[in-house]
């Protein structure tokens, strides 16, 4: 993943491109029109004991995929303040601007790009964590976690021993069977996370999480690379053709 296309601050002037949910190029734009602020709570600005330190906006903002193919639709919203910053036009002079903080995205912008063949459920899961990104870096690695969990079935380890207790994943990451056994660390790295993220007293930094998504996106790869997908493709292509493809 590529944390650098991931803004979470940004003023209205300046409002970045993020990647598209659906298409993955970084392409989400929002027009003028598109964006709307308003304050968080009723301002005066004539007030005598007014100050633009007092102002908070929320905002919503429109965003659209430029890929005509795609045509993606995003709803953004978030919250604003002002701040006091120096102008760099030679003047001297400070001025006041409008900072805005994103918090959601929907449908949720996907940190990194599952590869082809990861399990439906799998994705579902992560677009879970992904969706508290902004808002709640903690809850976005508790539920990393969670979709451990889900990859760990879809690879058939079972939640269960012989007497149908539950196993916890720590004793699930373990019994891997030996084709597995390369990412077994990966998977520990991401409990160890999944499990800070999980204690409210751990503070959870959004890098925290770029690490997570960074080891889960290895482990995705390990499982299910590109480069076999497309062989597999290719071979199912050509054996129904009985050979080349004699329509072309």
């Amino acid at each position: 993943m590529d944390d650098k296309l991931f803004h979470t601050h940004f003023r209205s002037e300046d409002i970045p491109n993020w990647p598209c949910p659906m298409c993955s190029a970084n392409s989400l734009s929002c027009s003028a029109e598109g964006f709307h602020k308003q304050y968080k709570v009723p301002i005066d600005p004539n007030h005598p004991a007014f100050s633009p330190d007092d102002i908070g906006y929320v905002f919503s903002m429109n965003l659209k995929c430029t890929i005509s193919s795609c045509d993606c639709r995003v709803m953004c919203i978030g919250t604003g303040d002002v701040s006091q910053e120096y102008l760099h036009d030679g003047s001297g002079d400070w001025g006041w601007f409008d900072n805005f903080e994103v918090k959601f995205f929907e449908p949720p912008l996907r940190l990194f790009t599952p590869p082809n063949g990861t399990p439906s459920g799998v994705i579902k899961a992560l677009d879970i964590s992904f969706s508290t990104y902004f808002s709640s870096p903690s809850t976005s690695l508790s539920t990393l976690r969670a979709a451990l969990e889900v990859l760990l079935g879809e690879m058939d380890v079972s939640s269960v021993d012989e007497n149908g207790n539950f196993l916890s994943l720590a004793r699930r990451i373990s019994s891997l069977p030996e084709g597995y056994r390369k990412i077994i660390e990966p998977a520990n790295a991401i409990r160890w996370l999944g499990n800070d993220g999980t204690h409210s007293g751990y503070h959870i930094r959004r890098s925290d999480v770029n690490d997570g998504y960074n080891i889960f996106e290895h482990i995705l790869v390990e499982l299910y690379p590109e480069q076999k997908a497309s062989i597999e493709a290719l071979v199912e292509r050509i054996n129904a053709a009985k050979g080349v493809d004699r329509t072309a």
